[in-house]
């Protein structure tokens, strides 16, 4: 799959490109912070994925069935 290109005049763009030059590379507390929210971001996404995942595929023959259920997720206490 094609990985899409951010443009240059895009909002995120600009925020990654603030951040990275006034805070990591810069003096800037608040921008710092930024950036390295950003960066966090970026890597959980790369780590745990965005894509859905194929468990298996299995090939049905004539009569049989397949039952499908659904796995509930777990809710964060409220805050």
């Amino acid at each position: 799959m094609a990985r899409r290109r951010a443009s240059i005049l895009a909002p995120s763009a600009l925020l990654f490109s603030n951040a990275m030059r006034k805070g990591i590379f810069g003096d800037s507390r608040l921008w710092k912070v930024v950036g390295i929210a950003i960066l966090t971001r970026r890597g959980l996404k790369k780590v745990l994925g965005s894509e859905p995942q194929t468990v298996a595929i299995e090939r049905l023959k004539p009569g049989e069935t397949i039952v499908l259920r659904g796995v509930r997720s777990r809710k964060l206490p409220a805050s």
